[in-house]
């Protein structure tokens, strides 16, 4: 057996050999220098994955002849773009940057969507004096890194692009985003702030910095910023809008109203326009004004509600669908949801036949070998393939608002102070209460989300439901309301931040540990208690420690693994809530939570649906008695 293998390996050394001394970059075969037996060994571990590609390139990058080791390793493999890119790189390191373009270019046709790629042809293009091609290039580099978190490539992408075009702005506002996206809100106020003395109060300079100042719960500061943006141009809707929301966040509601109504007036389209006038109709009271915004922002990206009048033609009307547009990713539990609800849709008679040749298009749709069975995973179809999936993906096919149960939708008969006093007593501030909502508008909530196609938001295994995408009729508002009523202590005093709803595949977990950007949480769930199967769970999990006053809404919000280091750390305890329909935890925002393990019924009813309602500010003051 040894000697076999040994055999073998000797074979498969020579075939190495014979291919890097025949195989080149261009068609005839190139003359090499006979390879050592050490390079034969380590190219050898090479294909065979005993070392990895950095570590190839490493050792090369230490040798003078360099750059025959690298292209030998692109003969060997020569549809690996990480080999051709430090081919390219050595030879800029050289001098060579013909050569460079040539090596850069042939990885970038193999790996157009690597931003380490994109850089070093980048790189070459400008050492060669391509300036036009180089330009075209950047912003696929900085889309790449972007989409990667690659902030480093970013930051040396947006010098290069600098040094490109030394008086233009962008290449400077790029810099400035990426160390807020890297979490360096200093760094990026100092240079957001540079750029204003250099270039002037343009509205593409202070409407980042001033979103910074957000960022940090700055909210007086970013609302000067945002206002000195409108001064300086006084018809630009994204400076009015953004204006207006600090103004509601400060309580100044005329400013406020007369922002956001100017920027309506200018842009009737804007769905941030409409969005956030309707927020602030909802804290003046005017509900139906606020959920009629609300929807018209919804239409502005989904389209008007189908009816039964119309379904027939929006069908047929044929839509453009983008590979790349993340509204067009595809998962298999997004469909299969899709599937459950269109078919409970026809058994209740909302939709009729119509709807039969969407329902076997989304079931073929399951068969294609293209489509994940991972719930993390996504992939766009061809949209030409599936045309009824294309024009009905995420589309508002019944969105209807209905008109909320008469008499008060929150339970009155509840102890509402006493419930307020256990949340103050309570040390975190936590209380929880069954029978939430009076009979008739549990089920008309439980109607709403098992009917209505505003299921849009994927999250690996469950989905949301947001308000500017539809979630956020007439009834889910009046409940809002109606519980800062009820609760004047602790949510009277906060206006109505946002609120979603979550729908949840029985196959998968739920979400993970968080803290919330809020003051105030209220979390309730909706689906029968029949559906859950361990009526010792299935509900909330809230820890005994708030998120640290320092740590950043990206940080507190997803960073699992460290806000696990962080709990243990200060030896925070969990408070479990189980599930029941109809019972509410309301708590202080700043805590960790997440979602119970979890085992609900098979099928559509069954799903575990929850709904959260934030109030105020994660800088605003506690309730207080």
């Amino acid at each position: 057996m040894l000697t076999r293998f040994r055999r073998r390996l000797g074979e498969l050394k020579e075939r190495l050999e014979r291919k890097a001394a025949t195989l080149g970059s261009s068609g005839a075969p190139p003359t090499y220098e006979p390879i050592s037996d050490l390079d034969k060994g380590l190219l050898l571990d090479w294909i065979t994955g005993k070392i990895d590609d950095d570590a190839l390139i490493d050792h090369a990058q230490s040798r003078d002849d360099k750059l025959a080791l690298m292209a030998r390793a692109c003969a060997v493999r020569s549809g690996n773009p990480r080999v051709w890119t430090a081919r390219a790189e050595f030879c800029l390191d050289e001098g060579r940057n013909a050569e460079a373009v040539e090596h850069a270019r042939h990885a970038y046709i193999l790996g157009p969507v690597n931003p380490e790629v994109g850089l070093a042809l980048l790189k070459a293009l400008i050492a060669a004096g391509l300036r036009d091609e180089a330009l075209q290039l950047i912003p696929d580099v900085l889309f790449n890194a972007r989409r990667t978190n690659r902030h480093g490539i970013r930051i040396e992408a947006s010098g290069l692009w600098r040094s490109l075009e030394p008086g233009s702005v962008e290449p400077l506002l790029e810099s400035a985003r990426t160390h807020v996206a890297a979490g360096d809100p200093d760094r990026a106020i100092a240079e957001f702030r540079k750029l204003a003395e250099e270039f002037g109060p343009r509205s593409e300079i202070l409407l980042p910095l001033a979103s910074v100042y957000q960022d940090l719960l700055q909210i007086e500061e970013a609302s000067r910023v945002y206002l000195r943006a409108v001064g300086a141009e006084p018809d630009n809707v994204d400076a009015l809008c953004m204006a207006g929301v600090c103004a509601r966040d400060l309580g100044d509601s005329p400013t406020a109203d007369r922002l956001l109504t100017r920027a309506l007036e200018l842009d009737a389209g804007s769905s941030f326009a409409l969005f956030n006038l309707g927020m602030l109709r909802l804290d003046q009271g005017r509900i139906d004004e606020a959920a009629g915004l609300m929807q018209g922002a919804r239409a502005t990206s989904r389209g008007e509600p189908w009816t039964p009048d119309t379904f027939g033609a929006k069908l047929a009307v044929p839509v453009a669908r983008k590979a790349g547009d993340v509204e067009w990713a595809n998962a298999r539990f997004k469909l299969v949801h899709d599937i459950e609800q269109f078919q409970y849709l026809r058994a209740q008679g909302r939709i009729g036949a119509v709807l039969d040749p969407v329902i076997a298009e989304y079931k073929a749709v399951l068969r294609d070998p293209l489509l994940p069975a991972d719930a993390y995973n996504m992939v766009a179809l061809d949209p030409a393939k599936y045309p009824l999936l294309a024009r009905s993906y995420k589309s508002p096919l019944h969105a209807a608002d209905p008109e909320p149960p008469q008499g008060p939708l929150v339970n009155p008969d509840l102890a509402w102070k006493e419930i307020e006093e256990k949340y103050f007593d309570a040390k975190p501030n936590l209380v929880f209460i069954d029978d939430l909502l009076a009979a008739e508008a549990l089920a008309a909530i439980r109607a709403y989300c098992l009917e209505s196609t505003i299921w849009n938001e994927l999250k690996g295994g469950y989905l949301g439901a947001y308000m500017p995408d539809g979630f956020s009729g007439r009834l889910l508002l009046r409940i809002g309301s109606e519980l800062r009523s009820r609760m004047p202590r602790v949510i009277g005093g906060h206006l109505m931040h946002t609120m979603w709803g979550y729908k949840y595949d029985s196959r998968y977990a739920g979400i993970g540990v968080h803290a919330d950007d809020a003051a105030v949480n209220v979390n309730f769930w909706i689906t029968p208690d029949e559906a859950n199967l361990d009526p010792a769970s299935g509900g909330l999990v809230v820890y005994t420690h708030d998120a640290p006053r320092d740590w950043s809404f990206q940080r507190f919000n997803s960073d699992r693994a460290e806000i696990y280091r962080y709990l243990q750390s200060v030896d925070a305890k969990k408070m479990r809530v189980p599930y029941r329909a109809n019972r509410a935890v309301i708590f202080d925002s700043d805590l960790f939570h997440e979602t119970d393990a979890f085992r609900f019924r098979e099928g559509y009813e069954n799903r575990r649906v929850n709904i959260t309602m934030l109030y105020g500010a994660r800088a605003g003051q506690k309730a207080t008695r």
